[in-house]
C-alpha cells in the first residue's frame, strides 16, 4: 500500500517530463527535414532528410565527430586512472585529509569559463607558466594552442584538471563504502597489498568507477565552454567538436536546420555509444554474477 501511494508522488512528475521530452524531440526532429536559414526569413521549404545527408558527407563534420570521440575517450581514460591513482593514496588516515578534500573541490567549482581563460594564459606561448616550466627543463617553447597537432591535447589537459578531482572524491566515497573484512582476511592470509587491490578492492570498485566513466564521458561529450574559450575550434579547425561546429552553424552561418541536424545526431550518437557501454558493462557483470 505504500509503494502504491509512492507512486503517486513521481510518476506524475515521470510522466510529464518524458512527455516534454517527446514534444520537443519530435518538433526538432520536424525543423531538421526543413531548410531554415535566419539569412532567407520566411523562405522555409521542406528537404526531407538533405541534412542529415548533408552532414554524412560533410568533412568538417565528421572530423568534428571524430575529435569529439577523441577528446572523450582520451580525457575519460586519463581522468578515470588518475583519479583512481590518487584516491588510494588518499584513502587512508592522515593530519589534513579534510584540508586535502576541500582542496580537491577547488577544480571543481571553478567555471569552466575562468577555468578556460586560467589554462589559456598558462599556455600563452611567450609569457606563459607552461613555457617557463619547460624553459627550467632545458626544452624549447610550445606554441600549445597555435600549434594544430598540440591544441586538442592542451584542451584535454585543462578539462582533465578541473574534473579529476571529481573522480577522487566519487571514488574515495566508494572506497570508504567497502567492507574492510575481505581485505583484512586476505591480508592475514599473507596477500601482498597489491594483490589485496588488484583481486579484491578494484572488483569491488567496478561498478562505481563505471557510473563514474559514464558521468564523465556524458559531460565530455557536452563540453563546449572551454573549448569556445581558449580555442574557438582553431588554430584550422583542429579543436572543432560537433557541439561547436552546430554552434557556428546556428550563430555564424545562420543555418539554424542544420545546427540542428548536428546537434539531433550527436544526441544519437551519444546515446546509442552510451547505451551500449551500459550494457556490455552493466548486463554483462550481472550476468557472470548468476
Amino acid at each position: 500500500m505504500l509503494n502504491d501511494a509512492t507512486k503517486l508522488f513521481y510518476q506524475p512528475v515521470i510522466a510529464f517530463f518524458g512527455a516534454v521530452s517527446v514534444v520537443i524531440t519530435i518538433y526538432v526532429v520536424w525543423l531538421t527535414l526543413h531548410n531554415i536559414s535566419l539569412m532567407r526569413p520566411g523562405q522555409e521549404q521542406f528537404i526531407g532528410l538533405d541534412n542529415y545527408l548533408r552532414l554524412l558527407l560533410d568533412p568538417r563534420g565528421l572530423n568534428a565527430l571524430w575529435r569529439t570521440v577523441l577528446f572523450t575517450v582520451v580525457a575519460t581514460t586519463i581522468e578515470l586512472i588518475i583519479g583512481l591513482f590518487v584516491a588510494l593514496l588518499l584513502d587512508r588516515e592522515f593530519h589534513g585529509k579534510r584540508i586535502a578534500r576541500a582542496i580537491m573541490l577547488v577544480p571543481i567549482v571553478m567555471t569552466p569559463i575562468v577555468v578556460g581563460l586560467t589554462w589559456r594564459f598558462m599556455f600563452d606561448p611567450s609569457s606563459g607558466m607552461a613555457n617557463y616550466l619547460l624553459s627550467l627543463l632545458h626544452l624549447g617553447p610550445v606554441d600549445w594552442l597555435g600549434n594544430p597537432n598540440v591544441a586538442l591535447f592542451s584542451v584535454m589537459i585543462a578539462d582533465i584538471w578541473q574534473w579529476t578531482p571529481f573522480v577522487v572524491l566519487l571514488t574515495m566515497a566508494s572506497l570508504e563504502a567497502l567492507p574492510g573484512d575481505p581485505q583484512n582476511a586476505a591480508r592475514v592470509d599473507g596477500a601482498r597489498e597489491w594483490q589485496v587491490l588488484w583481486h579484491i578492492t578494484l572488483p569491488a570498485l567496478h561498478r562505481a568507477l563505471l557510473v563514474v566513466a559514464l558521468i564523465r564521458a556524458i559531460d565530455s561529450v557536452k563540453t563546449f565552454d572551454i573549448f569556445y574559450i581558449m580555442t574557438r575550434g582553431g588554430p584550422a579547425l583542429s579543436t572543432e567538436t560537433l557541439n561547436l561546429y552546430g554552434y557556428i552553424s546556428a550563430f555564424t552561418n545562420f543555418d539554424i536546420s542544420y545546427a540542428l541536424t548536428v546537434a539531433m545526431a550527436l544526441t544519437i550518437f551519444t546515446n546509442v555509444a552510451l547505451l551500449l557501454l551500459y550494457n556490455l558493462a552493466f548486463k554483462a557483470q550481472a550476468r557472470g554474477a548468476v
